[in-house]
């Protein structure tokens, strides 16, 4: 279980139904994906708003390894993004990133074709394009990151900037970490992690997991495969046998 400490920050769907809240939902992001009443001090940003509040938010940590080095990048491509968004009109297969400045302060970086917004309370510049915008250290009660219509507001992770030394040296430890492709590589896997199950088992190395749909929609979901030898790659939809 990741400690509270080790938390960067959460993205949380601005109201629930959403289609920030169903990015949220989505089977690649199954592993970023928290209660948001998992963490008092989470808990505690969000409004008291019983009927729109989302059930759910994006967690980024120190903890996971992203696919480029010190950024998690947001967008539409599974392949090369960390938090992956869904499609739709103006989302960029790679949008933005959040990652860190030189002081260790969170940032946000677009480079889509469209633009991004950022809101520091009621306060935007609009979409810009091929803009930085730093998040954390403002004044600002609170920060929405909306995305082509896909809104969140970033809660930072107080707790992670109280002693500057400790929060500085996992920032500069997350920004030279290897990349996530080259962390599982081949040779690595095989001298460094052993897999989850081993290749002559008598447990199934595929298991079936359902995914419910939103809160307010108990009867929707949809079967995914999980390779449980290889738990890092995504799992695969389920095709139903014909009749």
């Amino acid at each position: 279980m990741t400690s509270h400490e080790s938390v960067i920050a959460w993205l949380v769907p601005t109201a629930r139904g959403t289609n920030a809240d169903k990015a949220v939902n989505m089977p690649e992001n199954f592993f970023k994906a928290v209660a948001t009443t998992s963490a008092p001090y989470l808990d505690s940003r969000l409004p008291n708003l019983i009927l729109s509040r989302p059930q759910k938010a994006l967690q980024i940590t120190f903890d996971q390894t992203p696919k480029r080095p010190g950024r998690f990048t947001l967008g539409t491509d599974p392949r090369s993004c960390d938090i992956i968004l869904p499609t739709l009109p103006g989302v960029a297969r790679q949008h933005c990133a959040l990652s860190f400045d030189h002081e260790g302060r969170l940032t946000l970086e677009d480079f889509s074709a469209t633009g991004t917004q950022v809101w520091f309370d009621w306060e935007s510049m609009g979409d810009k394009v091929d803009y930085t915008w730093t998040l954390s250290g403002t004044s600002a009660q609170r920060v929405t990151i909306d995305i082509q219509g896909l809104r969140f507001q970033l809660v930072m992770n107080e707790c992670a900037g109280r002693d500057l030394a400790a929060h500085k040296a996992k920032v500069d430890a997350f920004c030279t970490q290897p990349p996530w492709g080259e962390a599982l590589s081949f040779d690595w896997a095989r001298k460094s992690v052993a897999p989850v199950l081993p290749l002559f088992t008598k447990e199934p190395l595929f298991r079936h997991i359902f995914v419910k749909g939103l809160a307010d929609d108990h009867a929707n979901g949809e079967i995914y495969l999980w390779n449980m030898a290889k738990p890092w790659e995504p799992m695969v939809k389920a095709v139903a046998a014909a009749a």
